[in-house]
């Protein structure tokens, strides 16, 4: 299930109107298709990552965007906002068509869930069960009968024995609000199934989070969590094996750069392979322990300061306006990724990424200049310094 966070009071003013209008329906999973700025409240609130996905609260058609649920680093649930141009649905797959359909039916939406299970049955993996749960909704949908409703109980029940209890969740839920007064009594133990679904459900929206950050060591804990709680629920399994592939190949990354920079004239390959680590997995301990012991060269060619040594290097410039691109470019630029090496993009890839970012930071025109300006400069820098 879902965890239940509040909405602004406008957005659910809203609500009918989004949905009869929407093009993505509550519980879809949608993706950024760029980098973007999500919103609380109308403000800046957290960058998200191209690609980073997550599961729609609501669209709220009149304003343009979609309303995203994103848990604080206290594990507090709130609502945020992202363009509704910025999204696109997640590629479907029958678990994720097997689990709307059930949210849906619980919300009593029952032609879309009718077409997500339809939708589910396609997938091979997931047709015998898509194709069973079927005819059961459809007859209690129908009838609304003391029979079929209890056949219903008794699928619920099936499904957390054979390990999903967050389909049984949504299924028993979905019963008491079709049958009402006159629904037989669950025989799930529910207090417990919503704990177990909630905790699963808050460690997969988590662990999409942190993948997004790159936060794989954080995204970890969570998939453990979260399969403490629901041991086969596909989308942590999934996440969990690309999770750990990715971890592996930053402490590879972290010993090759600890060998590296050994090594006579090794410096510049060491930090590009502790840069290679990082931008994979950014809070892995010892990565994060060697930038610290290689601080300096890692500034060097990362975010030089503007010294009389770097204007002579650079050839001149404005030190007014290169000092304060400096600083635009270390601590704007820092709020949703850490830095690169100065040299690693070529000047056109740099202003192609810095205009995106200006655009989600709210800079400025004058201050973009100002960024450029500097990366421009310190690139000659980097490249005048002798390999070490």
């Amino acid at each position: 299930m879902a965890p239940r966070i509040l909405l602004p009071i406008s957005l659910v003013l809203l609500h009918a109107h989004a949905l009869a209008a929407a093009a993505f329906a509550p519980g879809e999973l949608v993706r950024a298709t760029r980098g973007e700025m999500l919103q609380l409240e109308g403000k800046n609130y957290v960058g998200a990552a191209k690609g980073q996905e997550f599961p729609v609260l609501l669209q709220d058609t009149a304003r343009g965007l979609i309303v995203v649920p994103f848990y604080k680093k206290d594990g507090a649930p709130v609502s945020v906002t992202i363009p509704a141009d910025a999204v696109e649905a997640a590629p479907h797959d029958g678990w994720l068509d097997l689990l709307a359909s059930l949210e849906a039916f619980r919300d009593q939406r029952y032609d879309l869930a009718r077409q997500l299970l339809a939708r589910s049955a396609q997938d091979e993996k997931y047709r015998a069960l898509a194709t069973a749960l079927a005819p059961r909704l459809q007859g209690a949908i129908s009838s609304r009968s003391a029979a079929s409703l209890g056949t219903l109980r008794e699928t619920a029940t099936q499904l957390e024995k054979l390990g999903h209890p967050c389909l049984a969740l949504a299924l028993d839920e979905g019963v008491d609000r079709l049958g009402g007064t006159t629904a037989p009594a669950t025989k799930l133990n529910r207090a417990e199934l919503s704990q177990r679904v909630a905790t699963s459900t808050r460690a997969l929206a988590r662990t999409r989070q942190a993948v997004a950050m790159r936060c794989l060591i954080n995204a970890n804990d969570e998939i453990h969590t979260g399969l403490e709680a629901e041991p086969n629920r596909p989308e942590l399994k999934a996440l969990q094996i690309k999770v750990q592939k990715d971890i592996e190949e930053a402490a590879q990354k972290c010993a090759d750069a600890d060998r590296m920079r050994r090594i006579f004239k090794g410096t510049p390959h060491a930090l590009t392979a502790l840069e290679m680590g990082l931008k994979l997995c950014a809070d892995y301990p010892q990565l994060i322990a060697l930038k610290k012991e290689m601080s300096g060269a890692f500034e060097e060619r990362t975010a030089p300061p503007v010294t009389p040594a770097f204007l002579t290097a650079a050839g001149g410039g404005d030190a007014k306006v290169l000092t304060e691109g400096h600083s635009l470019y270390t601590n704007r630029c820092t709020e949703c990724h850490d830095l690169e090496l100065i040299d690693s993009r070529s000047v056109s890839s740099w202003e192609k990424m810095v205009g995106n970012m200006s655009r989600r930071a709210g800079i400025d025109g004058e201050q973009q200049a100002r960024i450029m300006a500097y990366i421009m400069a310190a690139q000659k820098v980097v490249e005048s310094k002798p390999q070490e």
